[in-house]
C-alpha cells in the first residue's frame, strides 16, 4: 500500500499571486490520495478523504472489476446495511444512500477473484470530532495517518472499552481498563485506510477530537 499526500495549497506555507490585483491568495485545503489493495474476501476499511461530489459508496469505491459487497454496521439494529456492486445487475444496488465518511468504517467483501486496488481521492479533514457512542460501532481515524492510538490522539476513555481489529478471518481484541493498567495486550495500532470496531462499555459517550495543524 502506497500513500502520498499532495499539499496543493496550505495557509502560511503556500500562496498564489494574482498579478492583476497584486495580492496573495491563501487556502487551507489539503488534497491527497491513498492507494490500498485489498485481498480477496473480507477487509475492514476506511475512507479518510472527503470526495467530490460526495462520499457515497459509488464515488468512494468506484467500479470494481467484479462483484463487491460493502457492509456498514447499524448500531441501532445490530445488523448491516448492504451496497452490492454487480455489473451484470446494472452496477451498484445502493450508490448514493450508503455514505462512507472519514471516521467511519465498513466491511468490503471482494468477490472479484483477484486483488482489488482502491484509490481514495479527496480533501483531508483537518479538524474533526467523532462521537464514540456507548456500545458497539465501527470507526476509523479521520486523518489518513498510521500509528498507535496515542499517535492518533485517541482520548483516554472514561471507563473500560474494547477495540476489535479485523485480521482477515477473526477479530483481535485490545482492552482498555485503567484499573488493570491501561491497554492490554498493548496500545492498538492501525494502518492508513484501516477500520476497527469499538465496544464502549464505559457507560459514557466521549469525543475523539483531532485538530491537525498546517504550516509553521
Amino acid at each position: 500500500m502506497r500513500t502520498k499526500t499532495l499539499l496543493l495549497t496550505a495557509a502560511l506555507s503556500a500562496a498564489g499571486v494574482v498579478s492583476s490585483m497584486a495580492q496573495s491568495v491563501y487556502s487551507v485545503n489539503i488534497v491527497g490520495y491513498v492507494n490500498k489493495t485489498l485481498g480477496t474476501g473480507l477487509s475492514l476499511i476506511a475512507n479518510q478523504l472527503n470526495h467530490t461530489p460526495n462520499n457515497g459508496v459509488a464515488t468512494v469505491i468506484g467500479t470494481p472489476s467484479g462483484p463487491v459487497t460493502v457492509s456498514k454496521f447499524v448500531p441501532a439494529t445490530g445488523n448491516f446495511d448492504l451496497a452490492i456492486y454487480d455489473v451484470d445487475a446494472g452496477g451498484w444496488s445502493d450508490p448514493t444512500s450508503m455514505v462512507l465518511n472519514p471516521g467511519q468504517a465498513a466491511f468490503i467483501d471482494n468477490a472479484t477473484g483477484s486483488p482489488l486496488p482502491l484509490t481514495f481521492v479527496g480533501e483531508v479533514q483537518l479538524n474533526s470530532s467523532i462521537n464514540i457512542a456507548k456500545g458497539l460501532d465501527a470507526y476509523s481515524s479521520v486523518i489518513p495517518q498510521a500509528g498507535d492510538f496515542n499517535a492518533l490522539q485517541f482520548p483516554t476513555p472514561p471507563g473500560p472499552i474494547t477495540v476489535f481489529k479485523f485480521n482477515g478471518s477473526a477479530f483481535d481484541p485490545f482492552i482498555y481498563d485503567l484499573d488493570a493498567g491501561g491497554w492490554s495486550p498493548g496500545v492498538p495500532s492501525v494502518a492508513i485506510a484501516e477500520g476497527f470496531f469499538i465496544d464502549n462499555g464505559s457507560g459514557t459517550a466521549f469525543a475523539w477530537n483531532r485538530n491537525f495543524p498546517v504550516g509553521p
